[in-house]
């Protein structure tokens, strides 16, 4: 347990800093460029992505999870080889079909022609992440995050830069379009420089079944899990525009950037590590609660802050043209809250061998309340509509998963709520605290965003300064392993 508990928390070191500084500075090339492009431009990426994004889901099989999750003594070097091969072939047809099918489709679909041209431009990172899908799985297998960190971290700022130039230069959409392919253009020779690992001509057909075996119900789960977070794009661009997709995809983004990276790192990091000790359910127990506490420490300021503070944050941050933005970033907000209750509720299951079961819990929220929610919204008050919708399919479908980690792990609602009790009081003392001095002072946006976002973030850090000193002896471990060791010795 010592020895895992300190790979976990390098590996959430690295993880962290590879996301931390991934959304950051993706953060402001995307403020750069929401101040030079127009919200249609972010609309039409949001549209075309919908396509190449699954496709993408599809062409990997579920084999990058099968991998990490099968222990040592069942894995053989040709899993690998033919993992590689199979991800690859079928990247290769994905685009295939994306180029000569689904780019019509989509062009179709929305009745936007300039789709035909941008749905293959933003699928040429599918064939070309298959080529370092291996490398990072075996890295990922040993909790060693560092190289990943460093690579992803490289890639990004270059192809942020280079987009913002190409922005500046005119070239509109085509400037978005372009960063995937940059990026995922130096994640393959970084990939290679760092680990060196050359596919052979090597397919074992039973490898392939027995690594779908698992896959499958992954890569099913997955799919649902896109149409979840997809089909708000799907009918906000259907029924509304593209002006308007690109408006809440903005708010998307504000949100989902912080949750994504937030639960990336600790899906990363503890997916294997669950699968290491597997048939230990108490020391599962023991760390799924603190994902539920540091989710709420982390997450629950940064959401306070984009509820309290959306409208300074939208007006003076991207512009005037961007204010429709403000009603579903709070609620995206709220969906994001609930979200940090949830902890990592599928990886659990999954790393306990539950993948049926949690393919089948996403088919059922997909099907019944996802899509149902959504497109009543969407239909009845647009894009508020569907940011209600949201919250209500993340809140019912939380209290359907926490039936059955009660059943799997012993943790029951009241538990995990228990966690974000503190830290949540903390960040209503500091909103309640902004509000009442804007209701008084009637300060100017800019002076609202700053008082406001001082005064709770600064009760933010109060709670933790005083109530969790150990999670920053955790943060300081993480930093500088080696010299705390050495006081502990000493």
């Amino acid at each position: 347990m010592k020895s895992l508990d300190s790979k976990i928390a390098n590996g959430v070191g690295w993880v962290s800093l590879s996301a931390l500084g991934n959304q950051g500075f993706r953060l402001v090339v995307k403020l750069i460029l929401a101040r030079i492009l127009l919200p249609e431009h972010y609309g039409l990426i949001g549209m075309a992505v919908v396509f190449t994004s699954f496709v993408k889901l599809i062409s990997e099989l579920g084999m990058g999870a099968a991998l990490i999750q099968r222990s040592k003594r069942r894995l053989s070097e040709e899993y690998f080889h033919t993992a590689f091969w199979t991800n690859l072939v079928i990247s290769l047809l994905g685009f295939i079909l994306i180029s000569t099918v689904l780019a019509p489709v989509a062009a179709w679909f929305y009745d936007e022609i300039i789709l035909i041209r941008l749905v293959p431009i933003l699928a040429v990172p599918i064939i070309l992440d298959s080529l370092y899908l291996i490398p990072k799985v075996r890295l990922s297998r040993e909790l060693n995050f560092k190289p990943i960190a460093i690579i992803e971290l490289s890639s990004v700022m270059i192809a942020g830069l280079v987009s913002v130039v190409l922005a500046n230069l005119g070239y509109g959409v085509w400037s978005l379009a372009f960063n995937g392919i940059i990026a995922s253009a130096l994640s393959v020779i970084l990939y290679f420089l760092s680990q060196r690992w050359v596919p052979h001509l090597v397919f074992r057909w039973e490898a392939c079944k027995s690594l779908f075996g698992f896959g499958g119900y992954v890569l099913i789960e997955q799919i649902f899990i896109f149409f979840t977070s997809n089909i708000d794009y799907i009918l906000i661009g259907k029924l509304i525009g593209s002006a308007a997709l690109g408006v809440y995809t903005l708010a998307f983004i504000l949100t989902g950037t912080f949750r994504k990276q937030i639960m990336g790192i600790l899906n990363k990091v503890l997916f294997p590590a669950y699968s290491s000790i597997q048939h230990d359910a108490q020391a599962i127990k023991q760390y799924y609660l603190k994902v539920v506490k540091t989710n709420g420490i982390i997450l629950l300021p940064i959401m306070t802050i984009l509820m309290v503070l959306a409208e300074p944050i939208i007006i003076i941050g991207f512009g005037e043209e961007w204010r429709d933005t403000i009603f579903p970033l709070r609620m995206l907000s709220i969906g994001v809250i609930i979200h940090a209750i949830s902890g990592t509720s599928s990886t659990v299951m999954k790393s306990m061998g539950k993948a049926k079961l949690v393919t089948n819990l996403n088919i059922f929220i997909t099907l019944c309340l996802s899509v149902p929610a959504i497109a009543i919204g969407a239909y009845t008050y647009g894009i508020k509509g569907v940011s209600l919708g949201v919250v209500f399919f993340k809140l019912a479908g939380y209290l359907i998963y926490q039936q059955y980690i009660f059943r799997v792990i012993g943790v029951s609602m009241v538990t995990a709520i228990a966690q974000l009790v503190p830290i949540g009081v903390y960040c209503l003392v500091g909103a309640a605290i902004t509000l009442t001095l804007q209701y008084l002072f009637n300060m100017p946006l800019i002076g609202f965003g700053i008082v406001g976002g001082t005064i709770i973030l600064s009760s933010c850090i109060l709670y933790i300064a005083r109530y969790e000193k150990g999670l920053i002896l955790q943060v300081k471990k993480i930093i500088h392993p080696k010299k705390l060791a050495y006081k502990v010795n000493s």
